[in-house]
């Protein structure tokens, strides 16, 4: 017969010692079973690097990633059961009716991490697998991989993504995987990005899907990601005269449209008033706080800068890759204060000219 041991009576100065001594598995076994020695480990200031989630072989499982390379795996089955691997440390616990996304927020709780990283959805999911999303906690960002892109929509991945989404800053998701009435409601929502894909089914792929102005115009997403679909000139021409006349999306930073053929150049900047700027010239493209760069194979073939009524800029910059040619549109900050991310054009240039010509010509005057 074995005794328990008061592990929470013993003093705080005696406490410490002890957890700091302990594996990370049995620590982790810990903050899920008690809540008040999770207080004690959240002192013992432990970090990860990110947190992801994958649906997969009909579990959600978990992976804590450490600056050292070390992971722990935490796999959550639709049976209740829960399965921890940290090295060659495995535990398994049962939930016993306790949701089972609570162990993930706990885990989390005591690594400091306020937010999934990133959750893949890597196959259609079955209807026991609903239930371990209960109390899903925010996330960074929402995949829904190739692998799910089906020749018609599947109406339980739209019921997963009815209860991810609404916790999700960015979402990634093939055309073809919902219907294209949640697809709008997608491209409608308050976003932090939205990438949609034209990744064809199987080998299969499909070069005639259109993406519209209709469509472009009720995205309302701060950065939009268009792969693989053919995007007729005069809508992005349209698009960004709109845009000139501040009558869509009001939230748009960044957009990317990574389209077949070669499109017309002058058709699609017709009437915009651009002013052509090097494509040496060197600036920072900012979107969602990060600097864009450039993949390897990608180069950027000509640059256009627009100036909206209200003083608003946006570059326009036409690219082309080993895969697909590319068109992206940027929007500068709003603030007149924020130089961080951008080089005076010429145009502004001759205007600080002009103002400190003027004001010189002025006292030249007074003292004739």
């Amino acid at each position: 017969m074995t005794t328990s041991f008061p592990l929470l009576r013993l003093p705080y100065l005696v406490l410490m010692p002890v957890l700091e001594q302990m594996e990370l598995i049995e620590r982790i076994s810990l903050s899920i079973l008690s809540k008040r020695v999770r207080i004690f480990l959240k002192l013992l200031k432990m970090k990860c690097k990110q947190i992801n989630l994958k649906h997969e072989y009909g579990a959600i499982r978990m992976e804590v990633l450490f600056d050292n390379n070390g992971k722990l795996r935490l796999e959550i089955f639709r049976s209740g059961y829960v399965e921890f691997k940290y090295r060659q440390d495995i535990l398994f616990c049962n939930t016993s009716g306790v949701p089972p996304m609570d162990y993930a927020v706990s885990i989390m709780d005591v690594m400091h991490c306020k937010s999934i990283h990133q959750l893949r959805v890597a196959e259609i999911p079955k209807r026991d697998i609903l239930p371990l999303l209960v109390n899903l906690p925010k996330i960074n960002e929402v995949v829904v991989e190739e692998t799910c892109n089906s020749s018609y929509p599947d109406s339980l991945l739209q019921k997963m993504l009815k209860i991810v989404l609404p916790v999700s800053s960015a979402v990634t998701i093939p055309y073809h995987a919902v219907k294209p009435k949640y697809l709008r409601k997608i491209l409608k929502g308050n976003f932090d990005s939205v990438t949609v894909g034209n990744y064809g089914v199987g080998n299969m792929a499909n070069y005639d899907i259109r993406f519209s102005l209709k469509s472009l115009r009720m995205t309302n997403a701060k950065a939009l990601d268009l792969y693989k679909f053919i995007l007729n000139d005069k809508d992005l021409n349209r698009f960004f005269k709109l845009w000139m006349d501040r009558k869509c999306n009001p939230r748009l930073e960044y957009m990317k449209a990574r389209k077949y053929g070669n499109g017309n150049k002058d058709l699609l900047l017709q009437g915009l008033n651009v002013f052509s700027v090097p494509t040496e010239t060197k600036r920072e493209f900012r979107v969602l706080g990060n600097i864009q760069q450039l993949r390897s194979d990608e180069k950027i073939t000509a640059e256009f800068d627009i100036t909206r009524a209200d003083g608003r800029q946006a570059t326009i910059r036409f690219g082309e890759s080993d895969e697909i040619n590319f068109i992206e549109f940027y929007v500068w900050p709003e603030s007149v204060n924020d130089t961080t991310n951008r080089e005076p054009n010429q145009s502004s240039f001759i205007r600080m000219f002009s103002r400190v010509s003027t004001f010189y010509n002025s006292w030249v005057e007074r003292f004739k």
